[in-house]
């Protein structure tokens, strides 16, 4: 019996790299605006900041437009669906802020949790605080996280691509305790749930930052019990 002879090329590194250019490209950009964000944390008031904003905003921003000239409604910037944004970011603000105080409520765990110096004692420095930095800060995050990274990825990993956003994330906490990074990752997790189902970063950008003030509110509130 003569086998039919397979005249299709065999493919080569070059196809392998032509087919994934795009993701490759992503991909590397993520792990070097986190390398370099993890290597030099810097302060919120100063370089970090400054740092964040350049690494998870700026810099896949410019890869967007002149690399791989495509439209940010890829990336998540758009409306998307608005029920299920509303639904899934409501749903697990309303978790996140229980599991939140059951943390709190553990003085052996809430002792794990850092605050930023000075909003605990100045209401009118914790509004500055988490209106002019920490929102901002939670978008640039959202942009690079599950935009650029998430929906950059989600073309050849589909759902999975909700997993290496969420690690890399958590790479960023690992200076502090297991339960910073447990919290990092779970949330990273729901926020990139939420940007999947509702097809927009807005809705997991809105999840992030309320978890992050209603914890430091918490937080603060302990303080003030303990103070007494």
């Amino acid at each position: 019996k003569i086998m039919p002879i397979n005249l299709s090329p065999m493919k080569t590194k070059d196809d392998f790299f032509r087919q994934n250019q795009r993701e490759i490209l992503i991909g590397f950009c993520a792990l070097l605006a986190v390398f370099v964000s993890w290597i030099f944390p810097g302060k919120l008031f100063g370089e970090s900041f400054w740092s964040s904003f350049f690494l998870f905003l700026v810099f896949p921003g410019l890869i967007i437009f002149f690399l791989l000239k495509e439209s940010l409604k890829n990336f998540g910037l758009s409306w998307g669906n608005f029920r299920n944004g509303l639904l899934y970011s409501g749903a697990l603000i309303i978790i996140f802020v229980l599991i939140n105080y059951l943390i709190i409520s553990n003085p052996g765990l809430r002792g794990q949790l850092p605050v930023a110096p000075g909003i605990a004692g100045n209401y009118w420095y914790f509004l500055f605080f988490e209106l002019v930095l920490v929102l901002p800060l939670h978008f640039f995050w959202e942009f690079f996280f599950r935009g650029f990274l998430q929906f950059g990825f989600e073309k050849k990993l589909g759902a999975y691509s909700i997993f290496p956003q969420a690690l890399l994330q958590t790479v960023l906490g690992l200076r502090g305790s297991w339960l910073v990074a447990s919290l990092i990752f779970s949330s990273s997790l729901s926020a990139g749930f939420i940007a999947r189902q509702s097809r927009s970063i807005f809705y997991s950008f809105v999840f992030s930052w309320i978890i992050s003030v209603s914890l430091d509110i918490m937080i603060i509130r302990a303080i003030h019990q303990l103070a007494k």
